[in-house]
C-alpha cells in the first residue's frame, strides 16, 4: 500500500508516538510505502523547525531529527513537474501531486482542505484514524 502523509500527520506522530499518527510512524512503517516529492519534505522540514513550534512543544525542540530522517529516507521520493490546482488551499496541491505521480492509494491528512475532497482520481484521502483502522483492524486507542 502506498501513502503520503501531510504534515501535520508527520509532526503529530513526531509529538507522540502513541497518537493514531505515531503508530503510523512507527508501529505500521513497514506495512506501507511513504511517497515524498522535494516540496513536501521542504514543508515537513520547515515546520519541524520553526521557533513558535519548538516554544509551543518542547519535545520538538529537543527532538532526534533522525526519525524524520530515517522515515524520510525510506520514501519513494517523485519529482512532479505539474501540480493540480485541486485544493482550496493551494499549499496542499503538492500532497496530491506527489500522490498521483507515486500511485498512492492514500493521503493521510487531518487538514480540512484536503479532508473534504474525500477522494481525487482514484485517491481516498482519509485521516490518520482510519487508515490504522483499516491496517489494524482493530484500532481502539485515542490521539
Amino acid at each position: 500500500m502506498t501513502v503520503v502523509f501531510d504534515t501535520v500527520v508527520l509532526v503529530r506522530g513526531l509529538l507522540d508516538p502513541q497518537s493514531w499518527w505515531g503508530r503510523l510512524l512507527f508501529d505500521y512503517a513497514e506495512r506501507y510505502e511513504l511517497v515524498v516529492s522535494p516540496a513536501i519534505v521542504a514543508e515537513y522540514l520547515d515546520v519541524l523547525t520553526r521557533p513558535r513550534l519548538a516554544r509551543k512543544f518542547r519535545v520538538i525542540a529537543t527532538r532526534d531529527f533522525a526519525a524524520v530522517l530515517r522515515i524520510v529516507g525510506n520514501a519513494t521520493v517523485v519529482l512532479p513537474s505539474h501540480t493540480p490546482a485541486v485544493c482550496r488551499d493551494p499549499e496542499d496541491d503538492k500532497f496530491i501531486a506527489a500522490a498521483m505521480l507515486g500511485g498512492a492509494a492514500f493521503i493521510v491528512s487531518e487538514d480540512a482542505d484536503l479532508l473534504d475532497l474525500q477522494s481525487y482520481e482514484g485517491i481516498a484521502i482519509v485521516p490518520a484514524e482510519q487508515l490504522l483502522r483499516m491496517l489494524d483492524g482493530s484500532a481502539r486507542s485515542s490521539p
